[in-house]
């Protein structure tokens, strides 16, 4: 047993070194450094995490200019809270971006013939399309975003360590 608390400096990293490569100003805050887990599962639980703060970065917060427009802090911010419930750990990711764009969503969902037009869907299902092999809502292909296979490689990830994922967008 390890505490988690090792893998967030390479996380803190990826903050900096993305958030200036795309011209964002952003704050990340980690706390629960000192909860212990498996050192295997600290291995593999980088890379998921990365992922998803990456994408935080990439598709959730502004740039400052526009979040100046929208009435916030022109500053960004992205929390990870790791905290020990009964005998399982939590792991908790939070922005204040834009949250997720469902029309975006469901129209990249009927382009790629995920679901079809027209189909009801609630707001979680909207929002766990994310999470299907190939989806993608980038434009083009970056170094950052694009492929379509982050949050799938994400969410099985996370399974296959007796894990589960949830979403909320507001």
């Amino acid at each position: 047993m390890f505490p988690i608390g090792s893998i967030f400096n390479k996380l803190s990293r990826t903050v900096r070194d993305l958030s200036q490569k795309l011209g964002k100003k952003i704050i990340f805050e980690a706390n629960g450094s000192e909860v212990e887990i498996d050192k295997s599962l600290i291995d593999q639980l980088h890379s998921p995490l990365s992922h998803i703060i990456r994408n935080c970065i990439d598709h959730a917060i502004e740039l400052p200019e526009v979040r100046l427009q929208k009435g916030k802090s022109e500053t960004g911010s992205i929390s990870l809270k790791v905290e020990n419930i009964a005998d399982n750990v939590n792991i908790e990711i939070r922005d204040d971006g834009a949250g997720l764009n469902r029309e975006r969503i469901i129209a990249k969902a009927i382009e790629k013939k995920l679901i079809e037009e027209g189909k009801e869907l609630s707001e979680s299902q909207i929002d766990n399309l994310i999470f299907m092999p190939g989806f993608s809502t980038s434009e083009q292909v970056t170094e950052i975003s694009g492929r379509g296979v982050g949050m799938d490689v994400v969410r099985t990830t996370i399974e296959q360590f007796g894990g589960n994922i949830k979403l909320s967008s507001i």
